[in-house]
């Protein structure tokens, strides 16, 4: 009997030294500017857009995760409410998947790039009468990516402040025009406040590496739906595939090479309407940047187009995609696919993947 109440009274000091998860609910301030990035969204500039998130977010410190990643992975699901402080793009409320790396830079203070991709619903989509002067979005549903940089400051037992820069882009990716986006800077204060019992630790990387595969090869296809012009219902398809080579540089890097192609179906309307030879091929190779955390991984390409394209479509692009492994060997993911500033499609992909 005596054993059994020393056993019974360890067990939560047991759980709590094992357990190495920040869980932690915050709210973030944001305040920022509209980026006018063309003469057709002019009507934008000068607006200060300011929202709100609110969080619900996981920080791992534990040293198996720490070897593999060589950072802290902190991962969570927001929900923000934007203002534009503009009649003609109204207010906006969204949904995002956030990823940050983190870095442990001194005692309680933790460095991360962020990573966000969700929906937001937007107030006030062009419409030919109601707000003809919208040329930012034209879908109440439109796709959210945000790239940005924050620090995490412990000020209490299990109260943190943090600080960030980030740059927010909204767009419906090319599937209904007209779609030149919504572009906004922004700096943000936050707060947030733990709720389980763990104590973060600083881990030391072991001399070892934890990969246990360096390279990568992938075959897979994509699709989207895209519109031909301003108040036009009709959707065309536009179907990709891809293969690619990647070579994993560190625990949490990988670089590679993708070729892909893809036909867009919507630019073969347009030709047919205009009388123009049809052209809807589009061949490119791309360099890619992976950051691999877990079974998610986070994206980005610069790509060019080895035979030229439309004429309305430049030589470069580049992609920004989320993909997370259902499998072994499969994954599926979203991405967004852009010329300079303007989208040019939102995709779901399904990749096979060969570690090796």
């Amino acid at each position: 009997m005596r054993i059994l109440l020393v056993v019974w009274a360890c067990m939560p000091l047991g759980i709590c030294a094992q357990e190495h998860t920040l869980k932690r609910i915050g709210a973030q301030a944001h305040y920022g500017f509209i980026f006018a990035h063309s003469d057709s969204v002019e009507n934008t500039a000068g607006s200060r857009p300011y929202g709100v998130y609110l969080e619900y977010s996981k920080l791992k410190f534990d040293s198996a995760t720490y070897n593999i990643a060589r950072c802290y992975p902190h991962s969570g699901i927001s929900l923000s409410y934007f203002n534009y402080d503009n009649a003609v793009l109204g207010h906006s409320l969204g949904v995002a998947y956030f990823l940050e790396p983190s870095f442990w830079l001194a005692k309680g203070v933790l460095m991360a790039p962020r990573a966000s991709l969700g929906l937001y619903y937007l107030t006030r989509p062009h419409h030919p009468i109601r707000n003809p002067n919208n040329n930012s979005y034209s879908l109440p549903i439109s796709a959210f990516l945000q790239v940005g940089m924050s620090a995490y400051l412990c000020v209490a037992q299990k109260s943190y402040l943090s600080t960030s820069l980030n740059y927010l882009h909204i767009s419906n990716g090319g599937i209904k025009d007209p779609n030149m986006g919504i572009n906004w800077p922004t700096a943000s204060l936050g707060f947030y406040y733990q709720l389980n019992e763990a104590v973060f630790q600083k881990q030391v990387a072991s001399a070892s590496r934890f990969f246990i595969t360096r390279n990568r090869l992938d075959i897979g296809g994509y699709s989207s739906l895209k519109a031909i012009g301003k108040g036009e219902k009709k959707l065309y398809p536009v179907p990709g595939f891809f293969a690619a080579y990647h070579r994993r540089l560190s625990n949490l890097h990988s670089m590679g090479m993708v070729a892909d192609i893809h036909w867009d179906y919507s630019l073969a309307q347009k030709q047919s309407l205009d009388q123009e030879p049809r052209d809807i091929d589009f061949t490119s190779l791309a360099i890619s940047h992976e950051f691999l955390m877990g079974k998610f991984s986070f994206g980005q390409q610069l790509g060019y187009y080895v035979i030229p394209p439309n004429w309305r479509f430049g030589r470069f692009y580049h992609r920004w995609g989320l993909q997370y492994r259902v499998a072994k060997s499969i994954s599926v993911g979203v991405g967004l696919k852009a010329h300079a500033q303007v989208a040019h499609f939102a995709e779901l992909r399904c990749a096979y993947h060969l570690d090796y």
